[in-house]
């Protein structure tokens, strides 16, 4: 099923995508009074709106300035490979600057999805228009395409703050926009989740999987909220509780019994994930370009060693790249089954081979340890490496693993959260409760590990939100709605300014737009 939507998808971009005529009297052509009447017929339009997703987990987009910033990840230079022009030892030192073209990827990627969700809401503008009276499929699809762009500027929100409010496909030659503030932005968002999610689908099988149905707007309401002090500087933590609420009392959604099976190859049929980026070994992957990053996930080849690739069979040699800061691996508990999605000690191929390295240390056995000596000289073996998701006979560059984006261990962890921020920051029974269902699948054999109202304060729960949600993407979130992301960590001694708790307006962004205003700082 999931292969089979994703062909589908494919198959839209390719006729949409091939067209480079955009004039809009195109749309009106092709409408006929039998048209766009079913969901089926609906959605067949709205794939490009979805596929500007593919970009997220690249490590050359947003996913890469939501990790490697942390105390989660870093992308040490090791020999004559990773330099890059210090631009990941900047990340981790928090001094980056606003030529950085990751930085520029993150904006151009998501802002390439914002225009493609204006371009099909605007399409289905025509026909509504045309029609007179919509269909319920359109108006059901259309607000959930508004409810992805509100998504799309959650993220840019989160990343840059102060961007400008692009709500429409029909604009003007040479239109530049301008900022909005940050406060905007956010009312932006909760007003096009407000007026959608009543409408949204609230089914949850394969006809929503990998769709912004309702339970996943509550995910992301809930996330908006969580986050209002930071972005609004006032919070709404009542808001927050609802939104976890609307996804909790339906019960739709439990915690998988088996943690990785959530980040199985075949992981559609987790019932915990509630908001998925569909992928594909299948597909051709996009490398990108000076301009638009790649659309792929292969973080498999970013972690692991130019040989470690052989533990699981896969078609490409690794990289030899990201890796645990070792603080961050020693923060789990050694019986906490979920360290075992860092890598360390001997390596061994899949038909039980030693693996051995093959740069500086060439001919001895490949040991990741999780110690790393250096950031800027690091060895090819050191640092844990990341295998969450099962890497087994992975090919074509890519996982056909679906990138894991909102899941069901989230929204406890929140709610958990906003009871302990509304108790001045102490655990009621009730958020114990709720941390403890996610705490106890990492420890099945050892209720002594659970939290009680004195051990789980905000700076536990923070660490614990680290463990659980360890590169899925939200440990810079994380780390600044809970003050302290620009704390020391491994190889950064000192606390670094407020200043980089937003990112730069990129100035390739600024050049082609005289319009956009720099955040302070940069």
């Amino acid at each position: 099923m999931k292969k089979s939507i994703i062909v589908s998808i494919v198959l839209v971009l390719s006729v949409i995508l091939s067209c480079t005529d955009l004039d809009p009297v195109v749309y009106s052509e092709i409408v006929n009074e039998n048209f766009f009447k079913t969901e089926e017929q609906v959605l067949s339009a709205a794939g490009p709106a979805y596929q500007s997703l593919n970009a997220y987990p690249s490590p050359n987009g947003v996913w890469a300035i939501n990790e490697l910033t942390t105390d989660e990840v870093l992308l040490p230079t090791r020999g004559i490979h990773w330099y890059n022009d210090g631009i990941f030892q900047r990340f981790h030192l928090h001094t980056w600057i606003p030529t950085e073209f990751i930085i520029n990827y993150a904006w151009s990627a998501t802002y390439a999805g914002i225009t493609n969700c204006n371009r099909v809401i605007y399409q289905y503008e025509i026909i509504q228009e045309e029609a007179g009276e919509p269909s319920e499929a359109l108006i059901t699809v259309n607000n959930e395409l508004k409810c992805l762009r509100g998504l799309y500027y959650f993220i840019l929100m989160d990343l840059f703050g102060n961007v400008p409010i692009v709500d429409s496909f029909n604009v003007p030659l040479g239109f530049a926009p301008k900022n909005n503030t940050r406060q905007e932005v956010f009312q932006f968002i909760e007003s096009e989740l407000q007026h959608g999610i009543p409408t949204l689908n609230n089914t949850v099988d394969m006809t929503t999987y990998a769709r912004l149905n309702r339970y996943a707007a509550f995910a992301l309401q809930a996330k908006l909220y969580l986050n209002a002090e930071v972005y609004t500087g006032q919070p709404r933590l009542d808001e927050a509780i609802a939104a976890c609420d609307s996804v909790i009392l339906q019960g739709k959604y439990t915690l998988n019994d088996d943690y990785y099976d959530n980040f199985a190859i075949e992981n559609e049929n987790s019932p915990e994930n509630i908001f998925v980026i569909p992928f594909s070994d299948l597909d051709a992957p996009f490398w990108g370009d000076e301009t638009y990053p790649a659309r792929m996930f292969n973080q498999h080849l970013w972690t692991l060693h130019f040989n470690g690739t052989q533990t699981f069979n896969c078609e490409q040699g690794g990289w030899d790249g990201f890796c645990a800061l070792p603080s961050f691996y020693y923060s789990y508990d050694e019986s906490d089954i979920r360290r075992a999605q860092w890598l360390t000690g001997l390596q061994f191929s899949y038909t039980g081979d030693t693996l051995y390295c093959n740069q500086e240390k060439r001919g001895q056995p490949l040991i990741y340890t999780p110690e790393v000596n250096s950031l800027d000289a690091a060895a090819e073996n050191e640092g844990a490496r990341w295998a969450k998701y099962d890497y087994t006979n992975a090919r074509n560059n890519q996982l056909a693993n679906d990138f894991v984006f909102f899941r069901y261990a989230d929204v406890l962890l929140m709610k958990a959260e906003a009871l302990m921020r509304k108790n001045g920051g102490l655990a009621s029974q009730e958020a114990v409760d709720l941390a403890n269902q996610v705490r106890a699948r990492a420890f099945p054999d050892d209720a002594s590990k659970l939290y009680t109202t004195a051990t789980l304060t905000l700076s536990e729960l923070l660490a614990e939100r680290g463990r659980e949600f360890a590169c899925e993407g939200w440990r810079r979130n994380d780390q600044i709605r809970f003050g302290v992301f620009n704390d020391p960590a491994d190889f950064r001694p000192a606390p670094v300014a407020a200043t980089y708790n937003l990112f730069p307006i990129p100035q390739d962004q600024i050049n082609a737009n005289p319009n956009l205003v720099q955040n302070p700082g940069y």
